[in-house]
């Protein structure tokens, strides 16, 4: 019988049983099952997830209707040796028949890792990997206090963030209470940027990016330039406001996103490689729901365009660093709403 508690589940993607052919991965938030669906994956592929030999991915729906798709890809052959992996994505109870069949024929030479969503005691497929020798079922629930504070100074260290402050620690205590795995990693992500430059994370850091503003708006705002819709700008900045975030930490946000534009596009040309290579030597790289996004601004933007922009951002920077009297609101929403014309195809868009 191979059921584990929930706070060895992590553990056991890092170190695997080889006896076991067959992973269920399941828990209520469905963020983070995917992460942990992604770094098993890795474990056992490294690099290879591209070669259609070694790596397979399937839908639950799928299986269901036509239960023989599963038996095909874990009874398949590698070439070039190494393990396959099957990943065999939203299954249910009702997919636990054509997993037990794979179950019995699998001996070695692939591994089949499943996702599910909140599986009950009682739930018939949480029963089959917790009772069959050769699976294993791993719960994954979200992290509290002392150890999300724990887990997601380790998603800052992996993204290039300098350490913690002390002073920091506080105030990621109050901003993450609650926090589901995807609002983590996408917080993760924006104080990466933020403070990349920085010597440490500090509080005044992780209050500036600190949802609803940073996780929400700070992104739509961003976005609103970069997509080239300028009328959308001033009810944004009027929420932001209202919200209490920190102005100019969003232009430093913004900042960053266009500095990687640029970096990105100075690679495509200095290296002759496309976007989607370029993008993908970013450190920190790209949130992996922005990165089709970012592609497509990436191909779209001029770089001369790109380097106005900064030059403008670079301005405002200085008008709100140099301690004059200034209305910051009205000035920061007029720069973005000039630097969003500015962008491709932006006229006549809202």
């Amino acid at each position: 019988m191979a059921k584990l508690a929930a706070s060895r589940s992590r553990g056991y993607l890092k170190k695997p049983d080889p006896a076991h052919h067959a992973l269920l991965l399941y828990g209520p938030d469905a963020t983070q099952i995917a992460a942990r669906r992604d770094e098993a994956i890795r474990a056992r592929l490294g690099g290879a997830l591209d070669d259609p030999f070694r790596f397979a991915r399937l839908e639950a729906d799928a299986v269901r209707r036509d239960p023989a798709l599963l038996m095909d890809e874990v009874n398949g052959m590698s070439f070039g040796g190494g393990d396959r992996v099957i990943a065999l994505n939203g299954a249910t109870d009702s997919t636990t028949a054509a997993i037990a069949s794979a179950l019995e024929t699998m001996a070695g030479g692939a591994v089949l890792i499943v996702t599910g969503g909140q599986l009950a005691a009682s739930s018939k497929l949480r029963k089959l990997f917790e009772g069959a020798d050769n699976a294993v079922a791993l719960p994954f629930y979200p992290a509290e206090g002392a150890a999300l504070e724990t887990e997601f100074s380790a998603m800052l260290g992996a993204l290039g963030a300098p350490p913690v402050g002390p002073d920091a620690r506080a105030a990621l205590t109050d901003v993450l209470a609650g926090f589901q795995f995807g609002e983590a990693e996408r917080f993760a992500e924006t104080l990466a940027l933020y403070t990349m430059e920085d010597n440490a994370v500090t509080a005044e850091a992780v209050l500036a990016c600190a949802p609803p503003a940073a996780e929400a708006d700070f992104d739509t705002a961003i976005q609103a330039v970069a997509q080239g819709r300028p009328r959308a700008i001033p009810s944004l900045m009027e929420r932001l406001e209202a919200q209490g975030a920190s102005l100019a930490g969003l232009i430093r946000v913004l900042a960053l996103y266009f500095q990687r534009l640029h970096r990105a596009q100075a690679m495509m040309d200095a290296e002759g490689i496309d976007a989607g290579a370029a993008m993908g030597k970013l450190r920190p790289p790209i949130f992996w729901k922005l990165r089709d996004t970012f592609s497509a601004q990436l191909r779209a933007w001029p770089r001369g365009a790109v380097e106005e922009a900064l030059g403008q951002i670079g301005s405002l920077e200085a008008d709100l660093r140099s301690g004059r009297a200034l209305p910051e609101r009205a000035m920061i929403e007029r720069a973005l709403m000039r630097i969003a014309m500015t962008a491709p195809g932006a006229r006549g868009r809202g």
